[in-house]
């Protein structure tokens, strides 16, 4: 065997070197193995957010963003990123380790394919998570059923060919959701606290990525094309 050959073979990664680059590139998405995680407070609620069927998300199978098939609980970002909220970015460790989800134990940067194969399959859903709570349960039944996201994969079409119509619709939509979290937030500090895991992200947060800018006139949010 070459040198070069030798050294290369000795130099192939083999177990994890905890650099934290995988904690950086988004929270793992919860699968239903993790229920008894939030089930004994072990990762709670409020360190969730749900992407919602047909929200737009990095496909890290097909190498793309694209809108997702169903509807993913994850842990939570850090500020406005992605970086997962247990990971300590300065020491690089997980504040959850020995708690961490199934998609965490799983994961060999190296050889990933365990992990690829896990995408979109025995996801924990909202649903399943607060089975036993009534009144969380028909909350998300009722925002998912009043207030569904519009389609996005038609949404950069539709502003080149008609945007003040669209616009106005998508301000009318992006409103009718900011009240109803306005709302329940008000209403119930538990929601408060769960607000990202119950309803995801507001509309008017993803619709920016589609070259709209949010401002508010009155006491209403308003869309114009940057």
């Amino acid at each position: 065997m070459k040198q070069g050959e030798k050294n290369k073979q000795m130099n192939v990664q083999k177990s994890c070197k905890q650099c934290g680059i995988c904690c950086t590139k988004g929270g793992a998405a919860l699968h239903i193995a993790d229920r008894v995680l939030l089930q004994e407070g072990k990762i709670p609620r409020s360190d969730c957010i749900t992407l919602r069927k047909g929200e737009f998300a990095w496909s890290p199978v097909n190498d793309m963003v694209e809108a997702i098939q169903s509807d993913i609980v994850k842990l939570r970002g850090t500020g406005g990123e992605w970086v997962c909220c247990y990971f300590d970015v300065l020491a690089k460790n997980c504040g959850i380790y020995k708690n961490r989800p199934v998609a965490c134990r799983t994961l060999q940067c190296w050889q990933p394919e365990k992990s690829l194969a896990m995408i979109g399959k025995d996801l924990l859903s909202r649903q399943a998570i607060v089975q036993d709570e009534k009144f969380l349960l028909e909350l998300i039944e009722k925002y998912e059923r009043d207030l569904p996201l519009p389609d996005f994969s038609s949404l950069l079409s539709d502003l080149k060919q008609n945007p003040e119509e669209t616009i106005r619709i998508l301000e009318e939509l992006m409103n009718q959701d900011l009240n109803f979290r306005n709302k329940q937030v008000q209403l119930s500090a538990k929601v408060a606290a769960e607000e990202m895991f119950l309803f995801g992200r507001p509309l008017f947060q993803l619709l920016q990525p589609f070259g709209l800018s949010v401002y508010q006139r009155g006491n209403r949010l308003c869309l114009k094309l940057i």
